[in-house]
This record gives C-alpha cells, sequence and structure tokens, in this order.
C-alpha cells in the first residue's frame, strides 16, 4: 500500500453521515476526449444528480489536489442529491499517476464509476488537435506521440486504465460507454447511464440532443490569441457576449487543423499494442466497439 493510501481519512459511510455535508457516489473517471464534458453537463440535468462545478476536481491524484483533504473534497457535493458525481479524465493516466484508484477506494469504496471510450486513434489525434491548437506542441507528430513524457498513446489503452480500478472495485461498479453511442444512440446510451446509477432512465432535457466540443471546429491560435483568450475568463470578459468572442475568434485563430495521420506516426509496434489492449476491452466488457480502426 502507498503512502499517499495509507494517509485517507475515515471510512466513506461515516463521512457520508456527516452533517457538514457528503461524499460523491459517482466518478467519471475518463477517458479524455472521449465526451465527458458533454456527459458531465447532462448528468447535471437529471433532478436527481448533481455533478460537481468545477467539473474535473483531479482530487485523487497525489500530484494534484489529494493534499487539499477530504473536507476540501466534500465542499463540492451537495448532500441532497441521491447521485453525487465529479468528473475527472486525468484519473485514467496509469502509470503517469500513480496510486489513484488506490486513493479512490479508501475514500469512495461503494462509488459507481463510468468509464467513456472511442477509437483509440481518434481519441489520440483528438488529443493532439487540442493541444495543437493551444500551441502546446509543434514538433514532429511521431516523436511527440511516443515522447515518454506525454500520455496520448497511455490514454487510449482503455483495458490497461480500467485494470488499475478494478484491482479495487467490482466490475459491476463499472459502466463502460462507447462516445459513439453517446453521439448517436443517445436517448438509448442515457437510459442505460441512469439505470446503471439508480435514477429515473426515462428523464428527457432538451439539452440531451445538443453537440459540445467537436474536435473539427478546431483552430490553432496565433500568439496574439494565446494572450487574449484568458480574458474571456476574467469577470469583464465574462460580461461580454458570445457573439462578441466568436468574432474576435475569426481574427485571432489561424486557419483550421488537418486531421493528423496517427497511424502512420505511431507505427505498425505501438498499433499492434492498441489493438491488444482493445481487444482485452471488448473480452472484459462484451462491448464489441464496431468501427473502431484497431
Amino acid at each position: 500500500m502507498t503512502e499517499a493510501a495509507t494517509r485517507a481519512p475515515q471510512s466513506t459511510g461515516e463521512q457520508a453521515l456527516d452533517p457538514r455535508g457528503a461524499l460523491p457516489n459517482l466518478v467519471v473517471i475518463g477517458a479524455q476526449k472521449c465526451g465527458t464534458s458533454g456527459l458531465h453537463y447532462i448528468l447535471g440535468t437529471h433532478p436527481e444528480i448533481s455533478m460537481s462545478s468545477p467539473k474535473e476536481l483531479n482530487f485523487f491524484i497525489g500530484e494534484r489536489n489529494w493534499s487539499l483533504g477530504v473536507e476540501w473534497y466534500r465542499e463540492h457535493f451537495d448532500p441532497e442529491s441521491a447521485v453525487r458525481g465529479e468528473s475527472s479524465p486525468n484519473y485514467t493516466t496509469y502509470p503517469h499517476h500513480l496510486g489513484i484508484a488506490e486513493r479512490m477506494h479508501g475514500v469512495v469504496p461503494d462509488a459507481k464509476l463510468i468509464l467513456l471510450v472511442r477509437d483509440p486513434l481518434e481519441r489520440i489525434a483528438a488529443h493532439w488537435v487540442h493541444n495543437y491548437a493551444k500551441r502546446r506542441e509543434r514538433g514532429d507528430l511521431r516523436e511527440t506521440l511516443l515522447h515518454p513524457n506525454t500520455t496520448y498513446v497511455l490514454r487510449s489503452k482503455y483495458h490497461a486504465q480500467l485494470r488499475q480500478f478494478l484491482n479495487f472495485y467490482a466490475l459491476s461498479q463499472v459502466l463502460v460507454i462507447d462516445q459513439a453511442d453517446l453521439r448517436l444512440r443517445r436517448s438509448e446510451t442515457l437510459r442505460e447511464v441512469f439505470g446503471f446509477l439508480g435514477v429515473d432512465p426515462d428523464f428527457e432535457h432538451p439539452s440531451f440532443h445538443r453537440e459540445r466540443h467537436r474536435t473539427t471546429r478546431k483552430r490553432r491560435a496565433t500568439a496574439l490569441g494565446v494572450r487574449v483568450q484568458p480574458w474571456r475568463k476574467t469577470t469583464v470578459g465574462s460580461r461580454l457576449p458570445k457573439a462578441f468572442w466568436n468574432v474576435l475568434d475569426v481574427g485571432i485563430l489561424g486557419r483550421p487543423i488537418p486531421k493528423p495521420d496517427v497511424r502512420g506516426a505511431l507505427g505498425p509496434e505501438v498499433i499492434e499494442v492498441l489493438h491488444e489492449d482493445a481487444d482485452r476491452l471488448r473480452e472484459l466488457t462484451g462491448r464489441r466497439f464496431e468501427g473502431w480502426s484497431v
């Protein structure tokens, strides 16, 4: 057992009864660029579900917010809600971050977990486009994707990430959802999610049919754009109409980013690793993930 895990607070049952609030009983553990933001928002529209604000608390990451303590974590959840959740895609970054599942189980052992997945190569492409648009990447694609300090490949090894949690949580506590199902079969998929969480599965909301954060709309920010965009989150910037920022974006963002050749950049050996991991996920979940490229 890691030192971080041994410092976890007392049992979740005792904390859940604490008059100061309650801990979550739902954690969306990833994966990045698989629709976690959209799902987080949709879940929050359900009258029996309350999702954290901000979305990504990153509490169980030792290098992030673990040191802030359980009382800090508890403050983000509504004790009146039947289901209380957060969504932190960085929880599925093993071995970049270690001990996450163990810490989580030490605090919320009865929580239900949701893992969103998508075609592994499509996820890597969307991840790279996201970083490139923000001018975080500018070097050779292959060197960038395979650099040991990056997480592009390991985040797409969904089975390997999920196994870390299954060392502590029962498979019955985990729901794996394909992003394609959330996009193309949204009503049916949400009924499955709501049923898994034990809330009204027939709840509907107009926002269920809106698409968020489409990678195809990404453009690479100019140097001016990098400096201007933080103003959007300031008190003054938040008061400006969305139309203002949309017009400004046209002037400060460059051309649309072409889809990167992830398969060519990774090479056959890495593709085979991703294929083997995807097959293990298929076997574990019983889902076919048709249409995936590996």
